[in-house]
């Protein structure tokens, strides 16, 4: 199993991403901890959305006019996010 960028997947049960922008103007905020297990924290801007491709039931593709987004993701997981909890 290999992540959206051709990586191998650490373990299957671990959903991987990527995001890929055409330029660094489109990263408006980018963080990373110094702590050792600390978080990292970035926000960009995919523009214009012009396809959504859900490819081989695994991999979210969000292509939009400044970039790129995959994410890993089964199906149920994908729809089970998406359907409105009650409550």
């Amino acid at each position: 199993m290999t992540t959206p960028r051709g990586y191998p997947a650490v373990k299957q049960l671990r959903h991987s991403f990527s995001v890929e922008l055409k330029t660094k103007t489109h990263l408006h905020q980018m963080m990373l901890s110094k702590e050792p297990h600390g978080g990292v924290f970035f926000e960009g801007e995919l523009g214009d959305i012009s396809e959504l491709e859900y490819i081989e039931g695994k991999v979210l593709v969000v292509t939009g006019s400044n970039g790129t987004l995959r994410i890993d993701i089964c199906e149920s997981k994908l729809i089970g996010g998406l359907t409105k909890k009650e409550g």
